[in-house]
């Protein structure tokens, strides 16, 4: 029987994967079977074994898939990196975060299943040295003159991106809209005041 060709490997990889995201979403990680994701991916269960050892081997793999996919320069927040300087646009780069939110629906919700199946052990590595990562998709983008004294621009963003992404979170991915008392576009202008010019008033 001739081997298939790597092309087509990876399109029934893809089509299995696929349909473990659809089933891990709907029924969490204990409540699927391999058999099931094979049938759902309209594929034997021994085609599914040529690629992944066990279902948590797949489930780690489809996870490291949607990572990248979530950290790619094509992502919303990755194009609003390349065509903005950070402080500038705070309300620009929640608008982005929350594109995130929807574009990367499966990433995040599987997220919370891992948190809550494995304790977060397959995407802990993703959020180790996340200001590093950061530190590198800011460089030559981040005036240090922009930032009051003491403030490090990267923990700043950092700090910024986490706050964004909680809110929408909580605003599109929970359901509970107008949690913050506000619309998005007026919480978001409110987040980004409180960023801009911090709790206190300004020395006179």
């Amino acid at each position: 029987m001739p081997k298939l060709a790597q092309e087509q490997i990876q399109q029934r990889m893809l089509l299995v994967e696929e349909a473990a995201i659809v089933l891990f979403k709907a029924r969490g990680f204990h409540g699927v079977g391999l058999r099931q994701i094979a049938q759902e991916a309209g594929v034997s269960l021994g085609n599914i074994y040529n690629y992944y050892k066990t279902k948590e081997q797949l489930f780690d793999s489809l996870l490291e898939r949607l990572h990248e996919e979530f950290t790619s320069p094509d992502s919303p927040l990755g194009r609003f990196l390349q065509g903005s300087n950070f402080p500038d646009e705070l309300e620009g780069l929640g608008r982005a975060i929350g594109a995130m939110t929807k574009a990367h629906d499966d990433y995040l919700t599987l997220i919370y299943v891992d948190l809550t199946e494995f304790g977060g052990r397959h995407v802990r590595p993703f959020y180790k040295g996340l200001p590093k990562r950061f530190a590198a998709a800011l460089e030559g983008r981040v005036d240090p003159e922009a930032f009051a004294e003491g403030i490090d621009p990267v923990m700043a963003f950092t700090m910024v991106y986490m706050q964004f992404f909680n809110f929408f979170i909580v605003e599109k991915m929970i359901g509970a809209k107008g949690h913050m008392g506000l619309g998005e576009r007026d919480a978001l202008a409110s987040m980004a005041a409180v960023f801009r010019r911090g709790l206190r008033p300004e020395a006179s």
